[in-house]
């Protein structure tokens, strides 16, 4: 069954959550405090310094400047700032290269994040930062609407991380900051814009036009051509309304009747004008009519171009709505009082937790509106004592965070007071519902079964439980936390960094089982059930994982397993040894045939008894073993055919066995062994499950998986697949029995009658070659089970295809001395014959004591040694490794009965070249030709 999963949260997180909120509850006063002073029209000086100080506050950092841009220097100028040393701000000038620190930022797209000063490669860093051993800091362009004021930065003295909260803090300061000073700029455009138009027309350089009452120009002065590109002489006689836009006639058809109907009154209107160029630009006219003569008028008409102003306008208008707009959004109460306590200003969204609307308390006295609340009364009267005051108040059932600020003029008497209330009621229930959290979870943590643990990257211990300590035997948590991952607790090199990238690459939590260490320097098998923790912008913080050691549970499945392959090779016995005394009887008579006198066909039967007695031990050794999986090539419709006859040697002569196996298959990459396993498991369930007989239909095939299915088998998963169909027609299982078919211990048959492994043997061995299994069934219905095998790649085909050339390559001789080392005399007779008669030189030795003899006194060079790996004196590795440390270098061709190694020993090396016995004279003769080559190339 699979463990129960927790959700945990650290000590830490609690911690950073709670600061997290006071941050940004912090930094929206900030924001809202500089707007207020923009919308107050603080002078630049002002807003600079105000700005520094916020931003040094809003993110708890030593240091804050800003640099004001002087484009025609090519630097910027400190104007404002916190932290530094005296003499610095209003002196410092930095360099606006794009190489620089400062000149990065301006053209950079976003906010620059400095990490570390000391490593950075961007830029260079100036001179002031470097003076005051600056470590992080956080730059962001304060952006005009026609070019950058400059740049807006925080640093800090220490290793500093600025999160995404802080980058958005720092670049809604620098926006406020831009709005005002553009709404500065603009007001300074449109007042030397009306200064310019007062000097025009004080030096009649405005366009001064007369028009008859018909609309006709009868004069146009010559700053038209200067103003609307026109020469005088291609209006003068032209309709005035023939170049004014269709929109504009009306209202100034009606100015000309007005001015007309009472001469000497001036009339005003403003219109667009068509320019030569075709734009339109906009015309502020002021004329008046006179009298020429009875009934006929002349209209002077004097007109300036305004487009400009016009347009700075507007965009004085939008700034201010802007404006406006983010102090109306902003999640707080932003207000202003004048020097009586009566409200100047009150917007935001915080006064919705009041059910008060913005326009509904202006022009009213704070002191009357809260005069019950004599805690926010006394705070006011201290503002405007010139005290800046920040209190928590409770009003109507909210509890407000409120700061006010004096207003001083430049003569030092204050104007009035501004503030900001921050909404806390929710953060403070917040607040109450993480500690009651944090509290639940250490205590989850600290009684949880499992070991629990937070983990760096790096693999140091942030944080244990106290089953996590029991588990490796340690006395404390402090000991166990000065523990490493990787020293102190994996065994198995590299197993940590394997299932980090497995975590790291998972979208959810990764399960896997390791080797650990414990303090007394037990081994223990845990299975860990774990999750990447990342930060906002994606990078990995930390590693949290379950811990639970399955040691004595993985030892006794081992056990029963294998007791489970012991008793199908019980199963077996009877037929093998029937089918295997047959062979000795064809070996045997055959035998005594060719003793009478040469038979071809005799030869031929006893190479294949031969042939079937070695595919008989080789399945039998393979049912037997413990050995890991060995992945290769194999042909599973090929395979099925060849166990064909020992898988009907286990059913009863009342089942009937349908072998369908497809030729034309893709190899899968799989362990022969292991599926004979699996086959034989899956037959003896169907034998149990057909105690009155009935059919056994297995079946191979080719098929592939959707995308769906792929989805829920996980990333890395294969498209292709061969399909291992067994299908019986027994007693079935019903839904509930379906279910929990592959849970290890898990069966239906009576005491005595079944370990409960079998099907848990076979998933597990699917899962290991990247498999996965389906099974139907239903009572009385029979039960249907698909083992899905991937499709080898192109890489294990050619290796498989290479391996059988090699041992296919034809019989070739030479003329080496080899030396044969065997202590089976009827075999070393057979092997010396095989080689000599290839033309070979051969020597020969009882065992590995006679061939070190041979190797030290033989006069002449031994090319080859050729020998059992398993002998009763001095076996073939021994005698290897005497050879090497005397320092020979004789190749070496090893053979044995055994799968790779003796009795107990470990494997054998596999790059040494190895001939498994029985093996064939061609098999024998390529083998010693190919290490003889191998040798001489090298």
């Amino acid at each position: 069954m699979r463990p129960k999963r927790f959700r945990w949260l650290g000590v830490e997180e609690s911690s950073r959550a709670e600061q997290q909120l006071r941050a940004a509850a912090r930094q929206q006063e900030a924001v809202a405090h500089l707007g207020q002073q923009a919308l107050a029209g603080a002078a630049r000086a002002d807003l600079f310094q105000t700005a520094a100080k916020l931003l040094a506050r809003g993110l708890d950092v030593e240091f804050s400047d800003i640099l004001e841009l002087k484009p025609e220097h090519r630097s910027l100028l400190l104007r404002a700032g916190e932290g530094w040393r005296e003499g610095c701000v209003g002196r410092t000038l930095v360099t606006a290269d794009a190489g620089a620190l400062a000149g990065y930022a301006l053209s950079a797209a976003g906010p620059v994040v400095v990490e570390d000063v000391a490593a950075e490669t961007r830029f260079s860093v100036p001179p002031h930062l470097e003076a005051h051993n600056i470590v992080s800091g956080l730059c962001v362009v304060v952006q005009g609407r026609e070019r950058p004021w400059g740049v807006l930065g925080a640093y800090a003295a220490q290793a500093r991380e600025f999160s995404g909260p802080d980058v958005l803090f720092v670049q809604a300061l620098a926006h406020v900051l831009a709005t005002a000073l553009e709404r500065a700029r603009v007001e300074e455009a449109l007042r030397k814009s009306e200064e310019h138009f007062r000097s025009l027309t004080e030096n009649a350089s405005d366009i001064v036009t007369i028009l008859g009452d018909d609309g006709i120009l009868r004069y146009v002065s010559p700053s038209v051509q200067r103003l609307l590109g026109y020469q005088t002489s291609e209006l003068l006689g032209r309709n005035a309304f023939e170049f004014m836009h269709p929109d504009d006639l009306a209202p100034v058809m009606e100015a000309l009747a007005d001015a007309i109907e009472r001469p000497g009154s001036p009339q005003s209107a403003q219109f667009r004008f068509k320019h030569a160029d075709g734009t339109w630009r906009v015309l502020e006219s002021i004329g008046q009519a006179k009298l020429d003569q009875p009934n006929a008028y002349s209209v002077i008409v004097n007109s300036r171009d305004v487009t400009e102003r016009v347009t700075q306008q507007e965009i004085l208008n939008t700034s201010k709505r802007r404006l406006r707009t983010v102090v109306a959004g902003s999640p707080v109460i932003l207000f202003s009082l004048d020097p009586k306590g009566v409200f100047t200003l009150a917007e935001g969204k915080g006064l919705h937790s009041l059910g008060v609307r913005p326009g509904m308390l202006l022009g009213k006295s704070f002191f009357e509106l809260l005069g019950d609340v004599p805690q926010a009364v006394a705070d006011v009267r201290r503002a405007l004592a010139g005290e800046s005051v920040t209190a928590r108040v409770e009003l109507f059932g909210f509890e407000f965070e409120a700061q006010y600020s004096p207003v001083k003029e430049r003569d030092g008497s204050i104007s009035g007071v501004v503030g900001v209330a921050t909404d806390i009621t929710e953060r403070r229930r917040a607040e109450e519902a993480l500690r009651r959290a944090d509290a639940a979870s250490r205590t989850l943590v600290q009684q949880a079964p499992f070991g629990i643990f937070r983990a760096t990257p790096e693999g140091a211990f942030l944080s244990v439980n106290p089953a996590l300590v029991e588990m490796l035997g340690y006395g404390t948590e402090a000991e166990l936390l000065d523990q490493h991952l990787d020293r102190d607790v994996f065994k198995e090199l590299g197993a940590r960094a394997r299932y980090i990238t497995q975590m790291n690459d998972a979208a959810g939590a990764v399960e896997t089982q390791a080797l650990w260490r414990r303090k007394d320097g037990e081994t223990i098998t845990v299975r860990l059930y774990g999750r990447s923790v990342r930060r906002e912008d994606g990078r990995v913080e930390c590693h949290e994982a379950f811990a639970e050691d399955v040691s004595e549970r993985r030892g006794l499945e081992e056990q029963l397993r294998q007791a489970q392959k012991m008793e199908a090779i019980g199963q077996l016995t009877g037929g093998i040894a029937h089918d295997f005394n047959n062979l000795l009887t064809i070996i045997l008579a055959n035998a005594e045939l060719l003793a009478r006198g040469p038979d071809e066909a005799s030869l031929r039967d006893i190479v294949s008894a031969a042939v079937s007695g070695r595919l008989m031990v080789n399945q039998l050794l393979g049912f037997a073993r413990r050995s890991s999986l060995t992945l290769e090539s194999v042909h599973l419709g090929h395979l099925l055919n060849d166990l064909g006859t020992v898988l009907r040697r286990v059913l009863p002569a009342d089942i009937e066995l349908l072998l369908f196996a497809d030729e034309d298959l893709p190899e899968v990459s799989a362990d022969g062994h292991a599926i004979e396993q699996i086959l034989l498991n899956l037959v003896n369930n169907a034998r149990d499950a057909m105690p009155d007989g009935g059919v056994l239909r297995l079946e191979t095939s080719c098929t592939w998986i959707s995308d769906a299915q792929r989805e829920v088998l996980g990333p890395g998963s294969a498209s292709e697949y061969v399909c291992l169909a067994v299908d019986d027609t027994g007693t079935g299982m019903d839904e509930a029995t379906r279910q929990r078919a592959f849970e290890p211990f898990f069966t239906t048959k009576p005491i005595g009658k079944g370990t409960g492994l079998g099907l848990a043997t076979v998933y597990g061995l699917v899962k290991q070659h990247g498999g996965f299994v389906q099974i139907d069934s239903a009572p009385s219905a029979g039960t249907r089970l698909r083992i899905y095998f991937p499709v080898a790649d192109e890489m294990s085909r050619r290796r498989a295809s290479g391996s059988y050339a090699q041992m296919a390559m034809p019989e070739h001789g030479g003329e080496e001395t080899i030396l044969v080392v065997e202590d089976q005399a009827q075999l070393r007779r057979a092997t010396v014959y095989t080689l000599e008669h290839a033309g070979y030189t051969v020597l020969s030795a009882a065992d590995g004591i006679e061939a070190l003899q041979l190797l030290r006194q033989h006069p002449a060079p031994i090319n080859l040694v050729f020998t059992d790996l398993v002998m009763a004196r001095l076996g073939g590795r021994g005698l290897y490794q005497i050879d090497r440390r005397e320092g020979r270098s004789t190749p070496f061709l090893f053979t044995s009965g055994y799968a790779g190694a003796g009795r107990g020993e470990d494997p054998l090396d596999p790059a040494l070249p190895f001939l498994p016995k029985p093996w064939t004279s061609a098999a024998l003769l390529a083998r010693v030709r190919q290490v003889l080559d191998a040798a001489k190339r090298t």
